[in-house]
């Protein structure tokens, strides 16, 4: 094990991160599967949703896969196995992943029912084994990176995660985070988000989001 980490990292925010990734795979195979024929404007919404949710699923998982799971293995032993299941798990959820991603041009060109039931249980396959994966990892991984990493490495997972993103999906990430967070969680996320992100979010980001999800579940 390398030296003994005396400052531990607060990993709660993660467990908000994957509250995002619950609420977005519980909702999309049923939005996919109320698409009706002819409607691409709502499909094209509707996919959008989907990619988005994909895209920032792929970055929190490349972040773990590049960052996470080498600094575990290097300093204890108790996280091999944990973390090979996890890897495991990773590449079973990129295989998901890319079965979905390969039916949403023709879905947002063309909703037809059969497609439409197709992608859904897909997502709903995904989502499932997502959940699993997000559990364990609560349960099992994050009290190991509290323990073994320093508070400067998990905020480096962090922006290794979000320089994965496109960047001008930043702030609609940041602002689907919040929407998800307590007050409590959000003051906490505030407290280590950049001025510039703290300044958006607050003049446009948490209204821009508030309408996409109007528009998206037809509020």
């Amino acid at each position: 094990m390398s030296d003994v980490v005396t400052s531990k990292p607060d990993v709660h925010d993660m467990v908000v991160v994957h509250r995002g990734f619950r609420q977005s795979c519980a909702e999309l195979p049923d939005l996919v599967r109320g698409l009706r024929p002819g409607d691409t404007a709502r499909a094209e919404l509707v996919v959008d949703a989907v990619r988005f949710m994909l895209m920032g699923l792929e970055a929190h998982h490349a972040s773990e896969d590049e960052f996470l799971w080498p600094r575990l293995a290097d300093r204890t032993t108790l996280s091999a196995e944990a973390v090979a299941r996890m890897e495991e798990q990773h590449h079973r959820l990129e295989e998901l992943v890319t079965r979905v991603r390969g039916a949403l041009d023709e879905l947002a060109a063309d909703p037809r029912p059969f497609l439409c039931a197709q992608v859904a249980d897909q997502l709903a396959e995904l989502s499932a084994v997502l959940t699993a994966h997000m559990d364990e990892e609560e349960h099992t991984i994050l009290p190991l990176a509290a323990e073994y990493l320093s508070v400067a490495e998990w905020e480096e997972l962090g922006e290794i995660s979000l320089a994965k993103l496109e960047k001008k999906q930043l702030l609609r990430a940041f602002s689907a985070l919040m929407a998800v967070a307590t007050p409590e969680e959000q003051r906490a996320i505030l407290t280590k988000a950049p001025l510039p992100a703290r300044v958006l979010w607050r003049l446009a980001g948490r209204r821009s989001h508030a309408r996409w999800e109007a528009r998206l579940h037809g509020a």
